[in-house]
């Protein structure tokens, strides 16, 4: 730790309840979301950070901070939970909310929310002063922080926890790498000492161009704990230049359920899940490399080391015979020491799979076998011996789509029901709810200006009409108050009575078709704003970058010039009107 011995500056702390807007503050936070940074569109990085302190944690308030620089490094990289000193914090007024911002002098100092752990900060710079004040700031909110049941800690989770369709936030360390599709596809083969309960897709090798990386010291220790993880587009630049051995974060990791023609959820009680990064960096998805000084990791080292030591006392190898067996014992060994207990309480949550051969003591050439089903609703399923499920046929999988199978959304909250087709759907009773797999044929409006896919509405008595161009100025509409960059108007029917605000809300419709037939489907209101990963209107209408941002996605599900646009999974609700039968988009967000 640098300090200074000169005479020490004192610092004042403002607490997050007493900020105020226009102001450049000092202060002490909790983590409680923190997004890794991201490159912009220009030059910089940037990550968005949440904390609060005992002053300002009821009613689920929280400060968000945006942090901008231009080197990656310099931004820190946080856990849930972790404490935070920011100096020189500037403090602004975005939609009514209060927001900190970094700004000229801006500095941080990071700390592990262990009270076991040394007071031992990460640093923007190596010149800070930590004071004997500090110190006690600190440890106080290390105590505070204890108390805390709200405070969920990624650090602690392992893949022993892991659900079908859920995503986790995972530390784990690479083995090693292997290219699945040039400059679009990524698999880095992991461990973190536990198995998923579920059993776990494994990409199968065969002769091909790319060249796969290894560690086998690693791979020969981790065996069957050894656990493939797909990334795609975003994430495959960052992905390649990862060293096996190295330690890795994967942000927004998802279980997705795995479906093929070898392996059908319907033939076991646990699903074969698959473990893949999807496009994009909402919800901080990607993945980051670790220093190996990081407090974040002591967990899982002392997991790996425990697991290390068992498997090489009992001399097991990941060929053995009793490969299983050492598997279980070992697991048990994690379980007894309190981390990653499985989620149901078994002990054994070393789910067997069989290992792809990496382990050549030249650097081979190999390349990772496509093998996704295309999904054909009118095939009947057919059951399979247990040495067929675990081996490709290589005629078939030339029929098969890239590994994977690449959908432009995912479905929320429904993990376990099936995919209905779409001619059934329409023929259903209503009021129903499906789910759906389809490609998109069309969208309406198209987007040309943010305004097209924009409605202004009563949520009192239905009203809607067109947001007003601000190149007309012409509009009957009262306005209610003027935002920094955006009007908001009164209800022209409700304000006869009472004042009622329009809502600016996002309104479409899609196109689907499957191989049954084709269904037209709504989107708006509170499910258009999940379906657009939390960008409101409002927000669309008034920051360019969301603008192109959900333009671009819009293309992308719907590319008349492309014939190999990914599948759109959605869940649809039916209802009626006095119009008809209708279906609605809901708990879909873009992938």
């Amino acid at each position: 730790m640098a300090s200074k011995k000169q005479k020490t500056a004192e610092y004042t702390y403002t607490k997050l309840a007493d900020l105020q807007a226009n102001s450049i503050v000092n202060v002490f936070g909790v983590v409680k979301f923190a997004r890794p940074p991201t490159k912009t569109r220009g030059s910089d990085y940037s990550m968005v950070l949440s904390i609060i302190d005992p002053s300002l944690h009821e009613n689920d308030q929280k400060l968000k901070c945006l942090l901008f620089n231009r080197e990656k490094n310099s931004l820190p990289f946080l856990d849930i939970g972790k404490i935070v000193r920011l100096h020189r914090l500037k403090i602004t007024q975005f939609h009514g909310d209060l927001q900190g911002q970094s700004g000229p002098g801006f500095s941080w100092l990071a700390f592990d929310e262990d009270k076991e752990s040394p007071l031992r900060p990460v640093s923007s710079s190596s010149n800070f002063t930590f004071t004997e004040s500090d110190k006690k700031m600190v440890e106080e909110l290390r105590d505070w922080v204890a108390t805390l049941n709200d405070i969920q800690h990624p650090n602690k989770t392992c893949f022993a926890d892991m659900k079908p369709q859920q995503y986790y936030d995972i530390y784990c360390q690479v083995l090693a790498t292997c290219i699945l599709e040039e400059n679009v596809g990524f698999m880095l083969r992991v461990w973190d000492g536990t198995k998923p309960m579920n059993p776990v897709r494994e990409f199968d090798v065969s002769i091909g161009e790319f060249t796969a990386d290894k560690r086998q010291d690693l791979l020969d220790v981790a065996g069957h704990f050894a656990l493939d993880v797909a990334l795609y587009d975003d994430h495959y630049e960052t992905a390649r230049k990862i060293k096996p051995g190295q330690f890795i974060k994967l942000n927004n990791l998802h279980a997705a359920t795995f479906v093929s023609a070898e392996n059908r959820p319907e033939m076991s009680e646990l699903p074969m899940i698959e473990l893949v990064i999807h496009r994009g960096t909402a919800y901080g998805r990607g993945v980051h490399v670790i220093k190996d000084d990081f407090d974040g990791i002591k967990t899982l080292k002392e997991r790996l080391e425990k697991v290390t030591a068992e498997v090489r006392r009992r001399g097991d190898s990941e060929t053995s015979e009793h490969s299983n067996s050492a598997a279980r014992k070992v697991t048990e060994v994690v379980d007894n020491s309190g981390n990653c207990r499985s989620p149901n309480g078994n002990h054994d949550i070393s789910t067997s799979q069989p290992a792809i051969n990496l382990s050549s003591d030249n650097a081979q050439e190999v390349t990772m076998e496509v093998s996704c089903d295309r999904i054909d609703q009118s095939q009947p399923h057919k059951s399979f011996t247990g040495e067929q499920t675990h081996h490709s046929n290589s005629q078939q999988s030339q029929n098969w789509a890239r590994c994977m199978m690449q959908t432009s959304t995912v479905v929320l909250n429904h993990p376990h029901i099936q995919c209905t087709n779409i001619k059934d759907v329409l023929s259903h009773s209503v009021p129903y709810k499906f789910r759906i797999l389809a490609r998109v044929v069309d969208f309406f409006p198209r987007f040309n200006i943010p305004e097209d896919i924009c409605k202004l509405y009563c949520p009192e008595c239905n009203y809607l009409c067109d947001v007003p161009l601000e190149e007309n100025g012409k509009t009957t509409l009262k306005i209610s108050r003027r935002g920094r960059q955006l009007k908001h108007y009164l209800c022209p029917v409700c304000s006869k009575d009472s004042q009622f605000e329009l809502e600016y809300i996002f309104m479409m419709r899609f196109l689907l078709r499957d191989k049954t037939g084709e269904i037209l489907v709504n989107l708006w209101r509170k499910d258009a704003v999940t379906f657009f990963q939390d960008i409101t209107p409002v927000e669309m209408l008034t920051e360019s970058a969301l603008c192109t941002v959900i333009e671009n996605c819009l293309n992308a599900i719907c590319d008349p010039d492309k014939s190999d646009c990914p599948w759109f999974e959605c869940c649809v609700k039916s209802y009626n009107t006095q119009m008809g039968v209708r279906y609605q988009i809901f708990d879909t967000c873009l992938a």
